[in-house]
């Protein structure tokens, strides 16, 4: 066993609990009161087309990730680029592994981690899997009464050395057989190894395993063969079809829980964590989330927001197919069952935001906060791709990916997001969920749904969440500002009552709500009723559950549900349509600031509960805010700008408030308690007239391609693509607009508020010559106050826009830019691209330019 080895074997302990994060200090200086470190930077997915690496090229783009502020880059090994074959590396080869080595060695001298996906593209699978260990789909002849099987999918955008059939994710055997290769390759050349494997969503077509009958009878007690015919008749729905088909599900579900475990404990045994998307497999996807180290879940789509300014073009989006309410699984999945230092959660953020080279950073930055309201705290962006430092511009793309690399103008910026969400997740990585309420979900009623074969739960078809009675309870109790997670048949067994609260490994809970549900396991009324009499409080909506799901033994369990009911009313379970009034009368409370258009999530601390509050409505908030959790003092911090400070507060009518003030789009985090070192918060209003910046203004063209324009002088501020230079228009990168102002004479004011009005897309703001910030996201305004002097003032602006008109004009000229061997390259409705015909997207800063006189506010 070599050196690395031994260190890894040693560590193990300290890995299984997330690591020893690095720390940091803030790359922009700023005293944010939390220390920063690994973890609290987002990471990327890096997919790295036909794992063509040099190490040359690994040095540029790790150092450039590291300079934007990444933390963790995930690499993904897919299809290689045409022209670039003979710098192709099979995958898992003595060189991908000493290439492997190298990475994670470089990363590691950066302060960086490196995940990287247990297989090439997406699902497992590769060379030398069949018919018994590889994806398999039943085929039944209802005439001849017998059943036969077809291969499923193979690996999607598989890289050199990983093409092949899908593993088969319901068969244990073939998990072991499929690790085998990866136990060779690692195993024989000892790399540095990386932070954790990844699996990615369940994409997998196939529905049997050549194992399948024999795991059912042992598990559900009677011969599944002996009711095909039943299984897979056509006639009307029966009862019983639904009960054979919920044993199936619940078959299917043992087994694919039970191939994760295997995959996870190989990671472990090698010192590597695990980061697993379950969404989309047939199972309780709690109980799979929470069999790995870092639950992962993801968006699709792009919502739309009330919010002032924010633009949402249909023919440069595609329908946001993702509910929040799935992504919150993923945390649930944490918050119940992971204990307090390894309850990270992570997300596949940013996907489809917009069509391509169209997503601005103020998109990407929304997107985020309803992450961190679900309960993610470890972003991973949708993502960045390896290129070498030789391949012309736009370099190497993957076709389904948000550009954050360093050939997209957003670049530029992106390190302000980053710092953003490093502040967030330092914040929401702290110590504990604060949630309140457990919300059985009562997947049985799911799987005895006589229609079909597995149920997939998925965030495109999110249906088996919006239309089910658990999520419709979800989604009121989000409107109504209950803060919960959701709960498993199988968690549950893992849940204690103690002094009135229902104790978890990952926190506790004042009340278990069990939504409607028509059948439930007998183990499961079980474990509620005990429960209910050791003095927890449960609460069951309109009715007990009536029966028990799948077919074996049924009169037995029947007789046995009866008597887990007689338990549950004797312990005094509450049974009600109004939950939220039980609730309230078992003294859980509710966030009242839902009330005002705003929304929360809450940690808890030794010190105290942090609350991150963002309001992605149409109005700006100014005022008190009652919160749920008891305070004496409070800080507030603001995680775009670094700032922080107490806040004034007061007890009214018994409830705690604090004033908060946070414009339509932002988002603040209020701790309650008075952090060490905090000064006063500054409150400030208008307070007078707005003074217009008016031009001419100059603009120069400082950074970007394909080659910068001409300086020009602005009258009024417009899009640069309305310049007279032809070079304008397929511009993109940075212009600096530069201006003098006279501060009116007499003019009183105890702060002034810069105001850019419409910015396409981002801006750095230097006043007199000194730095003022930078801003990337609604609403674009900004306090100056400290930078200005009496008299006349100069002003500069860089706005740097989107690199959507540079490709357009690219696409235009019948340059080969498109060089992917795979899917090369669609448009965001998964169609012919046509960036030719895309129309010119308004650059620059438009305005208008205020200076706004504010006064202080004393609450």
């Amino acid at each position: 066993m070599n050196i690395k080895k031994c260190v890894a074997v040693l560590m193990l302990g300290v890995v299984l609990c997330l690591g020893v994060p690095r720390a940091e200090t803030s790359s922009k200086g700023t005293q944010w009161p939390i220390e920063i470190n690994t973890e609290h930077r987002p990471g990327t997915y890096w997919w790295c087309p036909g794992s063509a690496f040099d190490k040359e090229s690994i040095d540029w783009n790790l150092e450039g990730m590291r300079q934007a502020g990444i933390g963790t880059a995930h690499i993904v090994p897919i299809y290689g680029a045409k022209g670039y074959e003979a710098r192709y590396i099979e995958y898992l080869s003595p060189e991908w592994m000493a290439m492997l080595d190298y990475i994670v060695t470089k990363a590691d001298s950066l302060g960086m981690n490196i995940d990287m996906t247990t297989g090439t593209g997406w699902c497992f699978g590769g060379p030398g899997l069949d018919q018994r260990t590889g994806d398999l789909v039943a085929v039944y002849d209802a005439q001849k009464e017998a059943l036969s099987f077809k291969p499923g999918r193979n690996v999607k955008r598989a890289a050199p050395g990983g093409e092949g059939l899908m593993l088969n994710p319901y068969s244990p055997a073939a998990m072991r057989f499929y690790l085998q290769r990866f136990s060779q390759a690692f195993d024989a050349k000892q790399p540095a190894l990386p932070r954790a494997q990844y699996h990615d969503s369940f994409e997998y077509a196939g529905d049997w395993s050549l194992d399948l009958f024999d795991e059912f009878k042992a598990r559900r007690g009677y011969d599944l063969e002996a009711q095909l015919d039943t299984f897979f008749s056509e006639d009307a729905p029966s009862e019983e079809q639904g009960r054979l088909k919920c044993d199936y599900r619940e078959t299917l579900a043992e087994l694919h829980f039970e191939s994760m475990q295997l995959w996870a404990a190989w990671a472990r045994e090698r010192g590597m964590l695990t980061r697993n998307q379950a969404h989309g497999g047939p199972t309780n996807l709690l109980d799979l989330y929470a069999a790995c180290d870092v639950p992962e879940t993801e968006m699709f789509g792009a919502p739309d927001y009330p919010i002032p300014g924010f633009r949402r073009d249909p023919a440069m989006t595609r329908p946001g197919d993702s509910d929040p309410r799935i992504a919150r699984v993923a945390a649930s999945a944490a918050h119940v069952a992971h204990t307090p230092g390894r309850q990270l959660v992570s997300s596949e953020s940013c996907t489809w935001l917009r069509e391509h080279w169209h997503t601005t950073l103020g998109q990407a930055k929304l997107e985020l906060d309803q992450f961190f309201l679900a309960g993610v705290n470890h972003i991973f962006y949708h993502g960045n791709c390896y290129s070498p430092k030789d391949a012309p511009w736009p370099g190497w793309f993957f076709y389904a990916s948000t550009k954050f690399d360093s050939r997209n103008s957003i670049w530029r910026d992106f390190p302000v997001l980053n710092e953003y969400v490093a502040r967030c997740q330092s914040i929401l990585q702290a110590g504990v969920p604060a949630n309140d309420v457990l919300v059985y979900w009562p997947i049985y009623d799911l799987w005895s749904q006589p229609e079909g074969t597995r149920i997939q739960c998925t965030v495109h078809d999110p249906q088996w969440m919006a239309e089910q009675p658990f999520g419709i309870l979800a989604q009121t109790f989000l409107e109504q500002g209950y803060a919960f997670d959701f709960v498993s048949d199988r968690m549950l067994q893992t849940i204690e009552s103690r002094d009135g609260a229902l104790e978890a490994p990952g926190g506790r809970y004042r009340a278990l709500v069990v939504p409607t549900c028509r059948v439930i396991p007998v183990e499961t009324l079980a474990r509620i009723a005990t429960l209910a009499e050791q003095g927890a409080t449960v609460i069951f909506e309109k009715a007990l559950p009536a029966d028990v799901p799948g077919l074996a033994r049924l009169e037995e369990r029947r007789q046995q549900l009866a008597a887990e009911r007689s338990r549950l009313e004797a312990a005094g379970a509450a049974v009600t349509a109004d939950v939220a009034g039980a609730l309230g009368q078992a003294q859980v409370k509710r966030e009242s600031l839902v009330d005002h258009g705003l929304s929360c999530i809450r940690r808890k601390t030794e010190e105290g509960y942090y609350y991150f509050l963002a309001n992605q409505s149409a109005t700006a908030w100014d005022g008190w805010l009652g919160l749920a959790k008891p305070m004496s003092a409070a800080t507030l911090l603001d995680p775009m700008t670094g700032a922080w400070g107490t806040l004034a507060v007061r007890q009214e009518n018994s409830e705690a408030q604090v004033y908060v003030q946070i414009e339509a789009g932002e988002s603040v985090i209020v701790a309650t308690y008075a952090m060490p070192g905090a000064a006063p918060w500054r409150y400030v209003e208008a307070g007078g007239e707005a003074v217009a910046v008016d031009g001419p203004w100059q603009v120069e063209f400082i950074e970007g391609g394909p080659a910068l324009p001409e300086p020009v002088r602005m009258a009024r501020l417009a899009s640069w693509t309305e310049s007279t230079d032809a070079r304008a228009q397929a511009f993109a990168g940075t212009a600096r607009y530069s201006v003098t102002f006279t501060l009116p004479a007499g003019a009183a004011a105890d702060e002034w508020l810069l105001d850019l009005g419409d910015v396409r897309e981002s801006a750095r703001v230097s006043i007199n010559g000194q730095n003022a910030g930078a801003l990337i996201a609604l609403p674009f305004r900004l306090r100056i106050g400290a930078f200005l002097k009496p008299g006349v003032n100069s002003l500069a602006i860089e706005v740097t826009n989107l690199a959507a008109n540079r490709i357009r004009a690219l696409e235009q000229s019948g340059a080969g830019w498109r060089v992917m061997r795979d899917i090369n390259i669609v448009n965001v409705n998964y169609k012919k691209l046509g960036a030719d015909a895309w129309p010119l997207v308004e650059s620059g800063l438009l305005g208008p330019v205020r200076l706004v006189p504010m006064r202080r506010l004393a609450p």
